[in-house]
């Protein structure tokens, strides 16, 4: 039932007290760990009342119903005194899930556990966590349909050292860690990158500074972080 991606969201959530999936579309991430046992409560939220019906439907086929509260609300909204020990936030973009931080900035207080899972705009959102005092504490790369994604496990807290423009897309953690999927991952990177570069080169209007060294930095970085995996 789990899309690649989805399972590897919910593995990461590994054993917890209480656990939330926001935007829960369809409840497989809840379903999955109600099935698991790992996880004590389990709520699976979403904005709208359609696809929590439809996480009604698919829990009760699997038979878990009873392990699952489903909740309609926007984000985060409203599960300050839940006793949230975990939250995932899988299957948006990048720009989507800070937002919905930005607006339960609560979590960060009360310490819990983000396992995010962005399908566009990486660079965005590890930069904006850094930026609003998160910390990547993991990461992993999974393929999934023919594309790789990062799922990262966030909490408060200062990142080991500033993030370079290239470890904003790609944390070192991936690089300690050896993923089998980052040279793979770095070379879509490389292209992309300098597909962007040369396009500024080319562009007739004028170019912002900060964003053209930006690229060209993080262009940098993702190479030398080639070379490193070239060693392994």
């Amino acid at each position: 039932m789990l899309t690649p991606r989805l399972k590897a969201a919910a593995d990461m959530v590994g054993k917890t007290q209480c656990v939330a999936d926001i935007g829960t579309d369809h409840g497989y991430i809840p379903v999955y760990l109600a099935l698991s046992g790992n996880a004590g409560r389990i709520i699976a939220s979403d904005i709208n009342p359609g696809p929590l019906e439809t996480a009604r439907r698919n829990a009760a086929r699997s038979g878990v119903t009873e392990k699952i509260e489903f909740m309609l609300t926007d984000g985060l909204q409203g599960m300050q005194d839940l006793g949230l020990e975990t939250a995932v936030i899988a299957g948006m973009g990048g720009e989507n899930i800070a937002a919905i931080l930005d607006a339960g900035a609560w979590v960060k207080d009360q310490g819990i556990r983000l396992i995010l899972q962005p399908m566009t705009k990486i660079g965005f959102l590890s930069n904006r966590l850094d930026d609003s005092g998160y910390a990547i504490r993991d990461e992993v790369l999974v393929r999934d349909a023919g594309r790789i994604y990062p799922v990262l496990q966030v909490s408060a807290g200062e990142s080991r050292a500033p993030l370079s423009c290239a470890q904003i897309y790609a944390d070192r953690i991936l690089i300690e860690k050896r993923d089998p999927l980052l040279p793979e991952y770095l070379d879509l990177l490389i292209r992309s990158f300098t597909r962007r570069l040369e396009g500024m080169d080319r562009a007739s209007e004028e170019v912002r500074v900060d964003l053209y060294d930006h690229t060209r930095l993080a262009l940098n970085g993702f190479i030398k972080m080639k070379k490193e995996t070239e060693k392994w």
